[in-house]
């Protein structure tokens, strides 16, 4: 038994030897090195550069300018921020009038909580009080959202993909002055939902843009008070948005804008 295994002695070894590589006629520095397949580039629909600069003009001849003027931190996450010249009033769903946003791998996001919060508070609660309830002694008090984000499009923008932009839900209060601040709770519900529809060639004033991304925002608010429900008509706007440069146009059935002078650092 002792001399088989001697005998075998020099299989184990060469086995040894294959297995560990020891005894191959290529040397470290001459082993093949595999090169990774760099990932393709996906071409940025929504350039975010401090010093990105976009000119827009309504079919009014009004014009504003907005540059990505600065990295701020709002609740832990970095931000830009868009400076508008001459400013504009906070428009939490005009998606040319956004005061914050983050582009994320696969996603771009605007931070429109204050602005959302103030839209709901002010603007919404007075038309309630006015519409809804005329010549009635009432105050509506809404109370304070958590949402803050709502999700601009996802990267890349893909053809009949649709996603929530936005879907919140408001609460509040209709308190009846005359009646010893009775309250009335009610219930907001804003849904806004987008959706790759197309692309193709776009002429603006600044420019033929021969490939581009049109997407549709939808957006509906449903108020409910007790058991009943009221839902307004859908508004839809139209975006186009053209790679490396960002929104070339928009249009909804009020409104068209157009970009007319950009200047955007090259990415690479």
């Amino acid at each position: 038994m002792k001399t088989d295994l001697i005998k075998l002695l020099p299989v184990f070894l060469c086995i040894t030897l294959l297995l560990s590589g020891c005894g191959s006629d290529t040397s470290e520095t001459e082993e093949t090195v595999v090169t990774p397949t760099e990932p393709k580039k996906v071409p940025s629909y929504y350039p975010d550069a401090v010093g990105n600069r976009w000119v827009y003009r309504e079919v009014n001849g009004v014009e504003w300018e907005r540059i990505v003027s600065e990295e701020r931190v709002i609740q832990g996450r970095v931000y830009r921020v868009f400076d508008y010249n001459p400013p504009v009033e906070d428009a939490p769903f005009d998606y040319l009038k956004t005061p914050s946003y983050r582009v994320t791998q696969n996603r771009v996001l605007f931070f429109v909580g204050e602005e959302i919060n103030r839209y709901f508070e002010v603007d919404f609660a007075e038309s309630l009080e006015t519409e809804v309830f005329p010549g009635e002694n009432v105050e509506v008090k809404v109370r304070a959202i958590s949402e803050h984000e709502l999700i601009f499009f996802r990267i890349p923008p893909i053809g009949n993909f649709q996603w929530d932009v936005l879907d919140l839900k408001v609460k509040g209060d209709i308190i009846f002055l005359d009646l010893g601040g009775a309250k009335l709770p009610f219930e907001i519900h804003y849904l806004i939902t987008g959706a790759v529809v197309g692309g193709g060639a776009v002429q603006t004033p600044a420019g033929n843009f021969e490939t581009t991304a049109r997407i549709q925002y939808k957006s509906k608010i449903t108020t409910s008070i007790l058991d009943e429900e009221d839902t307004t008509e859908e508004t839809t706007d139209t975006v186009w948005l053209a790679p490396g440069v960002g929104i070339v146009k928009v249009q909804n059935e009020d409104r068209v804008v157009e970009l007319i002078e950009y200047s955007v650092q090259e990415e690479f």
